[in-house]
């Protein structure tokens, strides 16, 4: 016995979002939501070392590494939101 219907481009899944991608963008919403998160992490521990670590660069890298903590959070704000409704 066959679980699946016949014809499998019917099948519907509940929660999948629906992304509206421009036809010369590189990424997919799933990479660059993945790029983001990788960002995220990498500066949040590259603003914690240089926190607690005292070494000569440690004051600039902390700045900077908060500054770009701060990009990548909106980035990955930006990708995770949900899609407009149109109005009908």
């Amino acid at each position: 016995m066959n679980a699946l219907p016949e014809n499998t481009d019917l099948i519907q899944t509940k929660g999948k979002k629906n992304f509206r991608q421009c036809k010369d963008c590189p990424l997919t919403p799933s990479k660059t939501k993945t790029a983001a998160k990788v960002g995220m992490v990498a500066t949040l521990g590259a603003s914690a070392a240089s926190g607690v670590l005292k070494f000569k660069g440690a004051k600039p890298l902390h700045l900077w590494a908060s500054f770009a903590f701060v990009g990548f959070t909106a980035l990955h704000w930006a990708v995770s939101r949900r899609p407009q409704r149109t109005t009908r």
